[in-house]
């Protein structure tokens, strides 16, 4: 706040129009910390002109600037509904953000996956919505399978939010994750050692790609000999449900 105070808020981001790395990463440094505050402190640097600087900051080649600038985004988008617009805002570059989460370095890649995190939990479904059209589903399933439980859960919270949406906006986003292999990791991820990720996964699975139990009225006992047979039709129906399974850790495996 003392900084704000003094009114460099624009200076700082006047700095990051110029070519000088040595200048530019840490005035970014400066700016993701200020924007870590509350959200004062966050429009104070949205009105010195920030959005208008993100793209060509993620285009930057210097891996630690489009690192920062994410960091910086990734920030605003943990603010108010109109922050979030903000980063959804044609100057905010999220289609840059969905490319980085998908392809960039890993530290890179971390924070872009951040971005799209914060907006997807945290933002309208209007937003949400822009955000699949920018491929967030795709980005987001791409770390699913990556060794770092913090990042896990971050991906898994953009995926449920992002389902959640389109559950109530009739969008089949479902299909989108399964496209993206994004179920299969899913499964995989209901063995994870860390409980946190574990039950998230299960959770999902449940709620969006599970079926519900129903009884077939019409399947009735037959006898054969001293036995009992119930009837199982001799062709395989891909669309009966699952069997339920009350067990905690049980996982459900939709490739047999």
């Amino acid at each position: 706040q003392t900084v704000l105070n003094a009114g460099v808020a624009s200076a700082l981001i006047e700095i990051l129009d110029g070519d000088a790395a040595n200048m530019i990463t840490p005035a970014l440094r400066t700016v993701g910390n200020i924007v870590s505050g509350n959200d004062e402190q966050t429009q104070a640097i949205l009105d010195a002109g920030f959005i208008s600087r993100a793209k060509p900051l993620l285009n930057n080649p210097k891996r630690m600037i489009r690192k920062e600038t994410c960091w910086v985004l990734s920030n605003i988008a943990a603010g108010t509904e109109e922050q979030i617009k903000a980063v959804m805002s044609r100057h905010g570059g999220m289609p840059l953000v969905v490319e980085l989460a998908m392809s960039a370095e890993w530290e890179v890649r971390k924070e872009a996956i951040w971005v799209i995190s914060n907006v997807a939990t945290g933002g309208t479904s209007s937003n949400v919505l822009s955000l699949v059209e920018c491929g967030a589903i795709d980005a987001v399933c791409s770390i699913l399978n990556v060794n770092d439980s913090k990042m896990l859960m971050v991906g898994l919270d953009a995926i449920e939010a992002i389902l959640k949406v389109g559950k109530h906006r009739g969008k089949d986003y479902i299909s989108f994750v399964d496209e993206c292999d994004g179920l299969e990791k899913l499964e995989n991820l209901q063995s994870h050692e860390e409980d946190a990720v574990y039950e998230k996964a299960v959770s999902i699975i449940e709620n969006y790609f599970g079926f519900e139990d129903e009884e077939d009225e019409n399947l009735a006992p037959a006898v054969n000999g001293d036995t009992f047979a119930f009837g199982a039709p001799k062709t395989l129906d891909f669309e009966s449900p699952c069997p339920a399974n009350d067990q905690p850790m049980a996982t459900y495996d939709f490739s047999n």
